[in-house]
């Protein structure tokens, strides 16, 4: 007969052996979690969750008219789907909606606003957050940067021409990026009016592209204003 670590004790001996057996077991499993514990926490601490940047895109009126498969007759299918995914491809998460042509221009950059202010309750911090307009879209990214004070990102593009000059009286707020293209007759005005009269902007830099596509410049992700766009994203705070 085999002979176990029994052999020869008394009962109450066997009894006290066992449960310092267990306790030896118990304490080795209780190090080993606490090494595992302790082993996560050094790879949470050296590997921090990166920012989630957030991008709101907001496109041109021929969209609302014709809706994302909307195509002009000088300046070709509008990419709105491929538009997105570019931005999509930068990094960021994309929020975006088909508007329709009776949308209300003040209530959707209300709401829009209020996406803003979500977003930044729920911990996103302000420089992640961008909004991209193209053409009406942008103009409607003006007038959010107006009403709300929060320090986020801006890209306008093909925003700006006298009309718009007269008709408002905006002040925009946060860090502006305006891009027009130099053959655009319909809204390739600088932004020199509103960089002067935008006090609150935190900064406002324009940039003149020439692709000789006029307005259709917007109408698909070139990388003329994508490019810069990124930069724009990317960027820190003060930078």
């Amino acid at each position: 007969m085999a002979s176990s670590r029994y052999s020869g004790m008394s009962l109450e001996d066997r009894k006290l052996s066992q449960m310092g057996f267990d306790l030896v077991r118990l304490m080795k499993s209780m190090l080993s979690s606490f090494l595992w514990i302790l082993l996560l926490s050094s790879c949470a601490i050296d590997q921090p969750q990166a920012v989630q940047k957030h991008v709101i895109y907001l496109h041109g009126r021929i969209v609302e008219l014709q809706g994302p498969d909307a195509v002009h007759p000088n300046y070709g299918a509008y990419e709105y789907q491929e538009i997105i995914d570019s931005l999509s491809a930068s990094g960021g998460l994309v929020h975006y909606e088909v508007r329709d042509a009776d949308t209300d221009f003040y209530e959707f950059a209300n709401r829009t606003s209020a996406l803003i202010d979500s977003l930044i309750a729920a911990g996103v911090e302000p420089s992640a957050i961008t909004v991209v307009g193209a053409s009406k879209g942008a103009v409607m990214a003006m007038q959010i940067a107006h009403q709300n004070a929060a320090p986020i990102r801006y890209v306008l593009l093909g925003a700006n021409n006298e009309a718009l000059e007269t008709q408002q009286d905006w002040n925009l707020h946060g860090y502006i990026l305006g891009i027009y293209e130099t053959s655009d007759q319909l809204a390739g005005r600088p932004y020199d009016h509103w960089i002067n009269r935008s006090t609150n902007a935190m900064s406002f830099e324009q940039l003149p592209v020439t692709t000789g596509l006029g307005h259709g410049f917007l109408y698909r992700p070139y990388v003329e204003w994508l490019a810069p766009t990124r930069a724009w994203m990317g960027q820190e705070s003060g930078n």
